[in-house]
């Protein structure tokens, strides 16, 4: 892996989009017969403890801090978004739905508006993010293991 390292700004919107993403990918890893959970353990996307230990280092940062970030930050941050997307089409999405539903009938925003904004926030990530970090091996690399082998149905 390079040593390039990358600065990531915090604010609202980075931190909910991430904390998202990563609650996203928690939820999928406890259902451990699901495809999408083997698929993380089969081809070593991330493990718990890895998104653990980010997810603190995202929630402790304050509004307007940098964050430095290694590639291998910026992979687990891309694989997770691809994963949002994709455990979202899946029925763990449903599933998902289903036990937000007594939060959602509280709230003013419904599950659809935001799996929608939570799923055009991890598209706009990724296209910059692929833009960015194209010609990197590790992400590369896991680019193809993300669109030519985790396809769920």
């Amino acid at each position: 892996m390079t040593n390039t390292t990358f600065d990531l700004q915090m604010n609202p919107m980075v931190r909910n989009l991430l904390v998202s993403a990563i609650g996203t990918c928690k939820f999928a890893m406890m259902h451990k017969e699901h495809p999408v959970t083997r698929a993380i353990h089969e081809f070593k996307l991330f493990e718990g403890q890895s998104l653990e230990h980010f997810l603190e280092r995202i929630k402790a940062a304050k509004d307007g801090q940098k964050i430095k970030m290694s590639i291998k930050d910026e992979v687990l941050i891309y694989a997770a978004m691809d994963l949002t997307c994709k455990i979202y089409l899946t029925d763990l999405g449903d599933k998902m739905e289903q036990l937000s539903k007594p939060v959602m009938k509280e709230g003013k925003s419904s599950y659809i508006e935001i799996r929608s904004t939570l799923l055009k926030g991890c598209q706009f990530v990724m296209e910059g993010m692929r833009e960015k970090l194209s010609g990197i091996d590790a992400f590369d690399d896991l680019v193809e293991i993300l669109d030519n082998y985790l396809i769920f149905d």
